[in-house]
């Protein structure tokens, strides 16, 4: 199973997570009453136990099955000496009240991460703190709205409360459009975008804030002509199809890091690096208008690029490898919007072009496949097989330009 970066700190409680991957949100019930932000459901000023906030206004984006995603996160705090259950969050647009989305209190157990391992799923205790991961799915870009404000109601002491709060801006859908960083057939999109839990959930404490760098990276696997990620020895890296592959640069950029020299980590296991060896051997480009993209893990002495450096689209940067908190080969590549490959936030993007017909049957499927050296479990994907300007989802096997 890869951790890649994620695995920092709270890998543990990400994984007890993983159940929830394909938990999608959806929006069925009718428009309620149109209410501001801070109120409660009948106007009057009340105390509520939870307080919440938006840490990050999502940024919508179009993904491969041509509709539309918020990624985003919501912080909600105990402020009571009380335990405290949440039983239902409604994602509305904060303009008309229209209901874009409602998390009931199963899918707010799943996507919960609060940090007692003895509380019950959606529960808080006294002066707890609690991060709920929200994915909210949208048909086209009409229903994209401006701003977006969350309904929460909460239980405390048989004592139902229900208020609105957490309003936040959402900007028009990105249309930052980069090649892919690799080339050829069968590339695998592990852990990404949009319910997986171990890129998504990896909010790491960083100099007394928190980061989710990580929020729409994807682990690139490849698969051979028979759905395999190794052929041979599993401990050997040349024996994983994607080893050596080489990696390209996305956009015309300039080199703001590039670090090389690290060997290759030993297969299956994983050293636990502090931040600053995470990525291992790594580039990270700077991209323009503040945003940043990191390729991690590079085969040792690969990299073809050097600090300060301009690098034009489609230029080699170096080569796959496992280096860093890795268990196997792969690139780990994100898009941030700090220079910092882990103190700063990830942002989304799409691709130019490439085709998809088939996805991973699951994370289960995947982990397996990178264990055993087996054909992966594979499903067929519904929808066109050439895709443009938009982001491949979370297992996807895609085809990228050569």
């Amino acid at each position: 199973m890869r951790l890649s970066l994620s695995v920092l700190a709270f890998a543990a409680i990400h994984a007890a997570f993983a159940q929830a991957a394909h938990n999608n949100i959806t929006a069925n019930a009718p428009r309620p009453t149109a209410r501001p932000c801070n109120t409660s459901t009948d106007g009057s000023v009340r105390l509520t136990p939870l307080v919440m906030k938006v840490e990050h206004d999502p940024i919508p984006f179009k993904g491969g099955d041509g509709r539309y995603h918020l990624v985003y996160e919501l912080t909600l705090e105990n402020f009571s000496g009380d335990r405290v259950r949440v039983d239902e969050v409604q994602v509305l647009d904060a303009h008309d009240g229209a209901l874009l989305a409602r998390l009931d209190a199963a899918m707010i157990g799943a996507r919960l991460v609060v940090r007692d391992t003895q509380a019950a799923a959606g529960e808080f205790a006294a002066s707890q703190l609690g991060i709920l991961y929200v994915h909210v799915v949208l048909d086209d870009t009409t229903a994209i709205p401006t701003a977006i404000a969350h309904r929460l109601t909460v239980t405390s002491k048989s004592n139902s409360v229900t208020a609105t709060a957490a309003c936040s801006r959402v900007p028009p859908a990105t249309e930052l459009v980069l090649d892919p960083p690799l080339r050829g057939a069968r590339f695998i999109a592990g852990d990404g975008c949009c319910d997986s839990t171990r890129h998504v959930r990896a909010m790491l404490p960083l100099n007394l804030d928190p980061y989710d760098a990580q929020r729409f990276a994807i682990d690139w696997e490849q698969l051979d002509a028979q759905d395999r990620i190794y052929v041979g020895d599993p401990k050997r890296p040349s024996s994983y199809v994607i080893y050596g592959k080489p990696a390209y640069a996305v956009a015309d950029a300039r080199v703001i890091a590039a670090v090389d020299g690290m060997g290759d980590s030993p297969i299956g296991s994983l050293p636990n690096l502090p931040p600053d060896k995470a990525d291992g051997n790594h580039v990270i480009l700077a991209l323009g208008n503040g945003r940043f993209a990191l390729y991690a893990h590079f085969k040792p002495h690969s990299l073809r690029v050097s600090e300060g450096q301009s690098v034009r689209r489609g230029q080699l940067l170096g080569l796959v490898g496992t280096s860093g908190n890795s268990s196997e080969p792969h690139l780990h590549f994100h898009l941030t919007d700090g220079p910092s490959a882990l103190m700063s936030n990830g942002v989304p993007y799409l691709l130019r072009e490439f085709r998809a017909t088939r996805r991973g049957a699951s994370t289960a499927a995947y982990d397996k496949a990178t264990t055993d050296g087996k054909p992966m479990e594979i499903v067929p994907l519904a929808g066109p097989a050439t895709h443009q300007r938009e982001l491949p989802l979370d297992l996807w096997i895609t085809d990228l330009p050569e």
